[in-house]
């Protein structure tokens, strides 16, 4: 009898453990949604390709025609260290609408900071884009890839700008940058995002404005109209750079 009684009660410890651990498990892996999304802007106004004027640092009108970037190795940072992958490579390409929409389910919990890259890192820039199907965003079909020595255009940006005075942009400018060392790590602060089973919302916001006018120097449309990584490699390397901080999150 005793026997039976002992038995019976480490049955019921264990079912008991056992759905403690299961509770736990149900608890850790929470998940809620999140939606991530993107904004533009030109030092502050709305960015609309070709058909809006902007005004450069001396007043002078641009408008731009081309706008295309790589947004890489976006992750989400919880409080605890641990990181979650929203993306691993997304071509941002204005002129398709191809423009960053993420919808996902993450673990609930407060995360503090948003990571990504602009451009590709040492590995994915070493990619064969005949290995991709035509959508994938490294794929030839894209018109980011230059040669296997030069390899992948991580920012393109081309326009006019009026140099007449006219008030109608007539001088083209194209800049296009790349390689390895044009690659930058950008980390967003976020200000105390839990996400609980509800989910909730973000939006990237991007200000070209300061990728041609930042701290790391400005780009004169006119004096410096061109560049393509091999030629006048300043020019790229300074958008490069002010790239750091153009960009910023909006917790909805």
């Amino acid at each position: 009898m005793k026997i039976h009684k002992l038995l019976l009660t480490l049955l019921v410890s264990v079912l008991f453990f056992s759905g403690c651990k299961k509770q736990q498990l149900i608890r850790v892996c929470k998940k809620g949604p999140i939606h991530l999304s993107f904004n533009t802007c030109v030092n502050g106004e709305p960015f609309v390709l070709n058909d809006t004027l902007y005004d450069d640092y001396l007043g002078r009108k641009y408008r731009v025609e081309l706008l295309k970037f790589y947004l890489s190795n976006l992750v989400l940072e919880k409080a605890d260290g641990t990181i979650t992958i929203l993306s691993d490579v997304s071509l941002i390409d204005y002129n398709t609408h191809s423009l960053l929409d993420i919808n996902t389910a993450v673990d609930t919990g407060l995360y503090v900071n948003l990571h990504f890259g602009i451009g590709l890192d040492s590995l994915m820039n070493t990619s064969d884009p005949a290995d991709f199907s035509s959508s994938h965003p490294l794929s030839i079909a894209q018109n980011t890839y230059w040669t296997w020595a030069s390899k992948y255009k991580f920012f393109m940006l081309e326009g006019r700008v009026d140099t007449l005075g006219t008030q109608s942009p007539d001088a083209i400018f194209s800049y296009h940058s790349g390689f390895d060392t044009l690659y930058k790590e950008i980390t967003i602060p976020l200000e105390g995002l839990f996400i609980t089973g509800d989910g909730d919302s973000l939006v990237l916001q991007f200000d070209l404005g300061t990728a041609v006018n930042g701290d790391a120097g400005l780009i004169d449309f006119v004096q410096e109209s061109f560049s393509h990584s091999e030629t006048d490699f300043e020019i790229v390397e300074i958008i490069s750079s002010n790239l750091v901080n153009a960009f910023s999150i909006n917790q909805q």
